[in-house]
């Protein structure tokens, strides 16, 4: 695990103007994860439920990260497609995402 993303979540902050709108803020900060790319028999089966996980994340279990949720990792940012509870010990948290931006 060596690699520190973040989590985001969807809030309302103000602009530049004082507005309210929609905007992603940092909840979780400073994780160490591994980060692999969807290669081979695991990026075919990641096909058959959506065609657009690209990356996964790795990570020691944290409680509260839900899939309306966002990584940021090296100022990019990943929607969450799915987050799991890898064999359901809360030990261990895997997020296959899609890049946002």
């Amino acid at each position: 695990m060596n690699h520190k993303i973040n989590f985001l979540k969807k809030s309302r902050v103000k602009d530049e103007y004082g507005e309210l709108i929609d905007g992603w803020i940092p909840v979780i900060e400073g994780v160490w994860a591994r980060k692999d790319e969807l290669l081979g028999n695991e990026f075919f089966t990641a096909l058959t439920t959506d065609s657009k996980v690209e990356v996964k994340f790795n990570a020691r279990w944290i409680d509260g990260v839900t899939n309306d949720m966002r990584i940021e990792h090296e100022g990019k940012i990943y929607e969450i497609l799915s987050s799991v509870n890898v064999r359901g010990r809360n030990t261990e948290l895997l997020c296959y995402c899609k890049l946002v931006k």
